[in-house]
């Protein structure tokens, strides 16, 4: 019975979680839609109350729990290429659904992606250094550490 149990458990939190990826990329995308409107109605010369001032009561958008981000990081660069910060928030866009071609979208998730690589570098997780155009570009640092040797 109790392997049973568990198996239950399990497909039912199998479930639970591919419902849950659903409906967020579903709000990915609506959040996405909405600011593609909200241009569009600053672009027609909309004049009546500010957008941010009717959004005021929005909640910050959460595209990612606790040390996901950082989890998504460490698990492309361990595919062995050395990637921009704006390399892995395409990626990143890419695998949760959103438009990468939304510059503002792809902005705020670059932040929020050097943000976290600045975290891997201090716990010595990842390397950064500056390729040829100045931008950083970071790696593993185990790897790099394991090539020097």
């Amino acid at each position: 019975m109790t392997d049973t149990t568990i198996a239950g458990l399990l497909k039912a939190r199998d479930e639970m979680l591919a419902e849950l990826l659903a409906l967020r990329d579903r709000a990915a995308k609506v959040y996405n839609d909405i600011e593609a409107m909200d241009r569009v109605l600053d672009a027609l010369g909309y004049d009546g109350p500010p957008l941010a001032e009717r959004q005021a009561r929005q909640h910050r958008l959460v595209i990612f729990n606790r040390n996901e981000l950082r989890q998504f990081i460490l698990r492309e660069l361990r595919k062995g290429e050395p990637l921009t910060s704006r390399d892995l928030a395409e990626r990143i866009c890419g695998e949760e659904g959103k438009d990468i071609r939304d510059q503002r979208m792809v902005m705020d998730v670059t932040r929020r992606v050097s943000k976290a690589v600045k975290l891997l570098e201090e716990r010595k997780a990842v390397r950064g250094t500056k390729d040829r155009m100045g931008r950083w570009v970071w790696e593993l640092a185990i790897r790099h550490s394991a090539e020097a040797s």
